[in-house]
């Protein structure tokens, strides 16, 4: 929730600089021309909406990275995607920190060749049945 606050703050803060800061170069050109620091401002609105949206879709697909590599690691994905999105940066650094190391199958599916639990009767990626050995 802090973060969401600060994050807020912090733009508005940027937009509200960026429009100022069109504003005055627009007017030291010619003090009586606004209509070009409507067009200064609009740019710079534009520019600060593609900066956020940049920085929304690559937190989301680091995000999607933790939960494929914790599901992968045999660990809650979902719990690791919420932590993650709340916790923004400090929830990745936490990831890497505890997420250890890949769990290795000794037992490989003969059709597909990809590691399966020790257990499995059918290949969950190929679901070819298979005698034990």
């Amino acid at each position: 929730m802090k973060n969401s606050k600060k994050l807020t703050i912090l733009i508005a803060g940027v937009l509200l600089a960026m429009a100022l800061s069109t504003i005055v170069s627009a007017q030291t050109e010619n003090p009586y021309d606004y209509a070009n620091a409507g067009a200064y401002m609009g740019l710079g609105l534009a520019i600060c909406a593609a900066v956020v949206i940049i920085w929304f879709v690559v937190w989301l697909l680091i995000a999607i990275w933790v939960y494929k590599d914790a599901e992968k690691r045999g660990k809650s994905g979902v719990l690791w995607l919420i932590i993650v999105l709340f916790l923004g940066i400090i929830g990745l650094i936490i990831w890497l920190v505890v997420r250890g190391e890949k769990e290795k199958s000794s037992r490989h599916c003969p059709n597909c060749g990809r590691g399966i639990p020790e257990d499995a009767r059918v290949c969950p990626y190929c679901n070819k049945k298979f005698d034990e050995q």
